[in-house]
């Protein structure tokens, strides 16, 4: 970083000296209030360089943007041309899968007992044969519960810049666009999450003060978006969403590589409900390690039973479970 300037000690000689300094200096120059730094100086040269290089950028984004959806639109024509002949084979195939559950569902009983809270046809899927392990293999999507759906990231466009420049003016469209499209895609999303999705689009590896004091900024100043608050983190919904009646729970997957802490209340909500919902009763250990394989994850950590330990506990304060002298939790 080169030398700085504080807005207060700028007079004439000041800025004529700072104006040469910008022009000896490599272009640019740093200008800060109250110690902090607020703007930079830079050649009008320096200055259409960047600004061309944004607009390119733009302009790229566009293009393939438009290429996706000529992409989508091609395989969405193949594909209704395609149903019609397929009809028929699915029907045989699906006759012929009632059979097969019918059976696979006996053979499970007659092994063992599933796991509390997954039914037994899905205790024999390979969620159940890899249990050691540390996240849950997926479920396809047509497997998931009544209740569940796929966590779908967004698909952000990769532009390499500077931190320093992350913060000039000039990128504050683009990475107030970026998030709009992660809060689009993934909400209910986490906003340590969403900013470092938007962060790393940039190239940007790590969130330093700066940073993330720039992307607070930003979304206070751009995003208008409901906030909800749930075990120490920060939850964005989309305008369409309404905490109140959310009641969806979204495993997580290779892709998504949700943490724990990256759930909202109401998602932990769902699962657990989902989890009571398929057997009469579970105690305490049973309940949490229940949602927790319905939410993707194999290993119970301190953090994983701290959260959903968290969301029963609340759950029971709003009188949706119930907790009874045996120490099993129903739903009420």
């Amino acid at each position: 970083m080169g030398e700085r300037f504080e807005v207060s000690e700028l007079d004439g000689v000041a800025v004529a000296e700072l104006l040469e300094l910008v022009e000896d200096g490599g272009g640019k120059l740093d200008v800060t209030m109250g110690g902090t730094e607020r703007f930079v100086v830079m050649t009008a040269e320096r200055y259409r360089a960047l600004s061309d290089g944004y607009k390119r950028e733009k302009e790229r984004a566009a293009a393939a943007a438009e290429r996706a959806e000529a992409a989508e639109a091609a395989l969405a024509a193949g594909a209704l041309a395609g149903a019609a002949g397929g009809a028929a084979e699915a029907a045989g195939a699906a006759a012929g899968a009632v059979g097969a559950a019918v059976v696979g569902s006996v053979e499970v009983a007659d092994e063992r007992t599933a796991p509390v809270g997954i039914s037994a046809p899905q205790a024999a899927g390979p969620a159940a044969q890899g249990a050691t392990a540390s996240a849950a293999t997926p479920a396809p999507e047509a497997a998931l519960g009544e209740h569940a759906a796929p966590y779908k990231t967004a698909q952000l466009p990769n532009t390499p810049i500077g931190s320093d420049d992350y913060q000039r003016s000039m990128w504050q469209d683009a990475i107030v666009e970026r998030m709009r499209k992660v809060i689009d895609a993934e909400a209910p999303v986490e906003k340590q999450r969403l900013f470092n999705t938007v962060r790393a689009s940039f190239g940007i590896k790590r969130s330093g003060r700066d940073i993330q004091s720039h992307n607070e900024w930003l979304f206070n100043r751009k995003i208008n978006a409901k906030q909800t608050e749930f075990a120490g983190s920060t939850f964005v919904w989309r305008a369409d969403q309404d905490p109140q009646t959310y009641r969806t729970y979204r495993p997580t997957n290779e892709e998504a590589n949700r943490q724990i802490a990256e759930y909202p209340y109401q998602e932990l909500l769902a699962a657990i409900l989902a989890a009571l919902g398929s057997a009469e009763k579970l105690s305490y250990e049973g309940l949490v390690e229940a949602t927790m394989r319905l939410l993707g994850y194999k290993r119970k950590t301190n953090r994983v039973r701290e959260v959903i330990g968290a969301a029963i506990e609340q759950a029971g304060e709003d009188g949706v479970i119930r907790v009874f002298t045996d120490g099993t939790f129903r739903i009420a």
